[in-house]
């Protein structure tokens, strides 16, 4: 495990290059993801970030999500307005259209090469968000949007079907925690079951 954080910090720093072909320019979203796994073990440092342009509006949505990873385990100048701004951003690009919901950006946040894509954005959302009150309000729409996304019984990708597995489970253990009671009753032309 040391041996990994320090390939990332390595890596986030430039001591490291690895070059691969990639359909677009994707150097920060690969930073910045390091810098989020990193700060999930403790290992992030603001300095880390120096390497980066910080301009989430313009960043894909699991980068945004990674941010705010970042931003909740590392004390980063202005960390409380940054925060406040990239949930804004998510709020701004969340779109419901009929049962299902999305972001407004999903056409462009298929980053396939990096296991990214909306099915995984919308599952990580859900995960970041299912303690926080000001999204409980949401909460019911975002899983039924979310789960409406399937098709076939599954998500798009094999990625997209773990992190939804997690939020499901996460979502289950919370607002489902306590079993199913009492009865349905149907009835048709005076018949009742």
């Amino acid at each position: 495990q040391a041996q990994m954080q320090q390939a990332l910090i390595a890596f986030v720093t430039g001591k490291l290059q690895r070059t691969f072909w990639s359909p677009q320019q994707d150097m920060t979203a690969r930073k910045l993801s390091a810098i989020a796994a990193l700060a999930l073990d403790g290992k992030a440092t603001p300095a880390l970030l120096d390497s980066l342009d910080i301009d989430p509006v313009r960043w894909p949505t699991h980068s945004v999500l990674d941010w705010l990873t970042v931003l909740e385990h590392v004390q980063v100048p202005g960390r409380a307005q940054r925060q406040q701004e990239a949930w804004q951003i998510l709020r701004n690009r969340l779109a419901y259209q009929g049962t299902q919901v999305g972001f407004s950006t999903d056409a462009q946040d298929h980053w396939w090469w990096l296991m990214q894509g909306p099915d995984v954005n919308l599952a990580r959302l859900i995960l970041a968000t299912i303690n926080d009150p000001a999204w409980a309000e949401d909460m019911p729409r975002l899983i039924s949007g979310f789960i409406a996304r399937q098709q076939g019984g599954a998500w798009h990708t094999t990625t997209a079907n773990l992190w939804g597995a997690l939020a499901l489970r996460r979502f289950s253990q919370k607002f489902e925690s306590e079993p199913v009671a009492g009865s349905t009753v149907a009835s048709m032309n005076g018949n009742e079951a």
